[in-house]
């Protein structure tokens, strides 16, 4: 094992640079510890291939297999493969079935080529088998190394890879049951064992929690009771000749999602299952690879096998692809990366045949040099070919103008503490729309932990106490406020059924801005929430919590890559959590016009399907809109051109809030779902006096931050305290006459555009 993580990590430095994953690395370092390199040398290959060292790479690989499969199963995102079950079921049909033929008409050309005279059917199966199999952990791990676990394609990738390998462990067990000849009882304890475990999780995941209520992750005693009982039932299920795999998997993704129960297995089994089991799994793959013993005719049916996956691969999924209507620029990388092969194959190949006299070790080492071939090719094509078109594979809902409420809305709320998590949850809550809203919404919730200097900021695995932190102590920062935040959000989960995913960061503040810009790219949000750098007190006054953080909220408005929304929580006198809130909250937008009012208005239409919500658009229009602008005579050629040029500007910005804002109107207003107000104003003081008149009459307002030099909001900047939150996003955070919370949204700032700010 040490060996294999040595030379694993050893191919990673040097394959990294060129976009390889790390399963290609890993393979590649079983490869060399295999008989075919290392182990051709007599003392290496006695150390390697000990007298029992079958029995006991055997018990090494189920163990392992269960631990990632079971974590596969936590992981998985359900909502997403239930909105694309079709799609992942409709890949894995086009591609059983273009495999199913070629392994078909391969028969044919296997029969004569390896002497086989009887018991085709078993042969056809196997072959179909190893030509139809694609290695989830594989493909899971690959698409995180790549960064796409997070994007469309991706999920749609490993949705399709799970559905692929478990209809093969059906295969595999129906083959098994074919040559054992008896399996009804077997099924049967198959499904009573699987079941019980399932029944067991639904009731102790939610009991054990409330034994130490204020901790924040079980003990690792539980957690390993926990993954002892898997390992039973995996044993169980296996003494009767049947793969655990799905069983294990099943009872992965049938945990309860809610609470620390959960949250303890992610944390505790992610790191060591990351790090040292599937980088040792897969090595183990590598290891098998023996073409030693194979003479010509091995070597061309070797050749056939892996030329008739990939072709088969890429017939059944672009035929797919084509049915679905899924975007060109993925059809080469979906039938690639589905083509990598791993432990259901060898384990097919790893059973008793003893019985088929067709069933040599020649044709097993060919099967399993064929199955790491294809895996290798397979992954380094996928490589390359995200290398060659990463565009095609960025991430492009950076803003929400031109981002459709049916398709998926993903947020990332950052919180330094438990009071700015509520205020996060309590935006989730209104973005989720009303209770069973169909809509696909991804909410995410980062708590931001400054790490003073001068402190140890990584830390070994086993440095770690039994709440997650360390025995120095290290942890202690954000420990008890984490806890909490925790608390807000498994009572949220409960009350609304929404899950919100969590993640910690752990940085230095001047560093801070740079982690959360990465994390945006990283998870793909469209919109970033963060917390304004003063709270009201009980009292209703505002206390400012530090410099530190208001520069923070600065830097990522400056280079974050996707929208901002900085919240000002009243959580006193302004909004609420909607779930659980007896009333209808009355929310108002303001537009004055641009790109961040009319981002800000984007953000509005998840606001305006929540039955709790009541919105209303209040559109402020000038009283000089539309008289014309002299120029002066005495203007020069140049600065005419210049003005033309701004003034042309100014029109087309008119002309897309006209255009944006009018079916804003068709869809929200005319339906009834939104109300709608127009406020005629000349100039700043006036829009303050009508600001005051209704800043009493909601509880939220939602303002873009920016608008140029708009004669509506002129003079305004006089009393202007946080230019990061505008000019009207300021007068509403600090006017005494103003009890409501505020949003200020500021659309995606790109580099080439030349008004960064006011």
């Amino acid at each position: 094992m040490a060996c294999i993580l040595v030379f694993s990590q050893l191919f990673y430095l040097l394959l990294k640079p060129c976009g390889q994953a790390g399963p290609v690395a890993q393979i590649l370092a079983g490869i060399v510890l295999s008989p075919v390199l290392l182990s051709r040398i007599p003392k290496v290959k006695e150390f390697f291939l000990q007298k029992n060292a079958a029995d006991y790479y055997s018990f090494f690989s189920f163990a392992l297999r269960t631990s990632f499969m079971f974590l596969i199963g936590l992981e998985v995102d359900l909502h997403f493969m239930r909105r694309n079950f079709k799609k992942a079921a409709v890949i894995t049909l086009s591609s059983f079935l273009v495999c199913g033929l070629l392994s078909f008409a391969s028969l044919m050309l296997f029969i004569p080529l390896f002497g086989i005279k009887e018991d085709y059917f078993t042969f056809f199966l196997v072959l179909l088998v190893t030509l139809t199999n694609t290695a989830s952990p594989v493909v899971v791990r690959s698409i995180a190394d790549w960064k796409l676990n997070t994007s469309e394609i991706g999920r749609l990738t490993i949705s399709c890879a799970l559905f692929i390998e478990l209809s093969n462990v059906v295969l595999y067990t129906v083959i098994i049951a074919f040559i054992s000849g008896s399996m009804i009882g077997t099924l049967f304890l198959f499904l009573f064992a699987t079941g019980s475990l399932i029944l067991i999780n639904s009731f102790l995941a939610p009991w054990l929690p409330k034994r130490n209520p204020k901790e924040k992750y079980l003990s690792k005693a539980e957690t390993l009771v926990f993954f002892i009982f898997l390992l039973i039932i995996g044993i169980t299920i296996e003494s009767y000749d049947v793969n655990s795999s799905v069983s294990v998997f099943t009872i992965g993704i049938m945990f309860p999602r809610q609470g620390k129960t959960h949250r303890t297995l992610i944390q505790r089994l992610s790191y060591p299952i990351h790090e040292f089991v599937l980088p040792v799994y897969f090595g183990y793959i590598g290891f098998r690879f023996s073409i030693i013993a194979l003479t010509k005719r091995f070597y061309l049916g070797l050749v056939i096998i892996v030329v008739v996956t990939i072709i088969g691969k890429f017939i059944g999924v672009i035929s797919a692809c084509m049915y679905l209507k899924i975007p060109k620029k993925y059809w080469l990388f979906l039938p690639t990366i589905l083509s990598v092969k791993g432990h259901v194959g060898l384990l097919l190949l790893d059973s008793n045949y003893s019985e088929k006299k067709w069933w040599t070790t020649t044709i097993h080492d060919m099967m399993v040099a064929a199955l790491v071939i294809t895996t290798l090719v397979s992954g380094v094509l996928a490589s390359f070919l995200l290398k060659a078109r990463e565009k095609d594979f960025a991430y492009e809902k950076t803003s929400l103008e031109s981002h459709n409420t049916n398709e998926e809305l993903r947020v990332l709320s950052c919180a330094y503490g438990v009071r700015h998590a509520r205020g996060a949850i309590s935006l989730v809550s209104a973005l989720s729309g009303s209770r069973g809203a169909s809509d696909p919404f991804t909410p995410l919730l980062m708590h931001l932990v400054p790490l003073p200097k001068k402190r140890k900021s990584e830390l070994m695995y086993h440095e770690h106490d039994e709440d997650g932190g360390n025995a120095n102590g290290d942890d202690e920062f954000g420990t008890n406020e984490g806890l909490e935040i925790n608390d807000s959000i498994d009572s949220f989960a409960k009350d609304s059924k929404i899950l919100i995913q969590q993640v910690k960061l752990v940085t230095q503040m001047l560093n801070m801005h740079e982690e959360i810009c990465n994390a945006t790219e990283d998870l793909r949000v469209s919109i970033v929430f963060l917390p304004f750098h003063k709270h009201q007190r009980i009292d209703g006054k505002t206390t400012n919590d530090g410099e530190l953080f208001r520069q923070m909220n600065r830097n990522v408005l400056r280079h974050a890559p996707c929208s901002i929304g900085i919240f000002v929580d009243r959580n006193i006198t302004g909004f609420q959590q909607p779930h659980g809130f007896d009333s209808v909250q009355h929310v108002a937008a303001l537009f004055f016009g641009g790109p961040d009012d009319r981002e800000a208005l984007a953000l509005c239409k998840w606001l305006a399907n929540n039955t709790l919500i009541h919105l209303t658009v209040i559109q402020f229009v000038s009283e000089e809109s539309k008289a014309e602008t002299p120029v002066g005579n005495a203007m020069t050629r140049d600065n005419n051109e210049i003005f033309m040029e701004v003034l042309g500007r100014n029109q087309t910005e008119q002309e897309t809030d006209r255009s944006f804002l009018e079916e804003f109107y068709n869809r929200f207003v005319t339906t009834g779902q939104v109300g709608f107000i127009e406020k005629l104003v000349s100039n700043g003081p006036h829009t303050l006096t009508i600001l005051r008149e209704i800043g009493e009459m909601y509880s939220l307002f939602v303002v873009g931050k920016s608008r140029g030099d708009c004669p509506m909001t002129v003079r305004m900047k006089d009393w202007e305290e946080c230019p990061e939150l505008g000019t009207v996003g300021d007068f509403l955070a600090s006017s005494l006459d103003v009890n409501a919370s505020v949003l200020v949204v500021q659309r995606q700032r790109h580099s080439h555009d030349s008004f960064i700010d006011d």
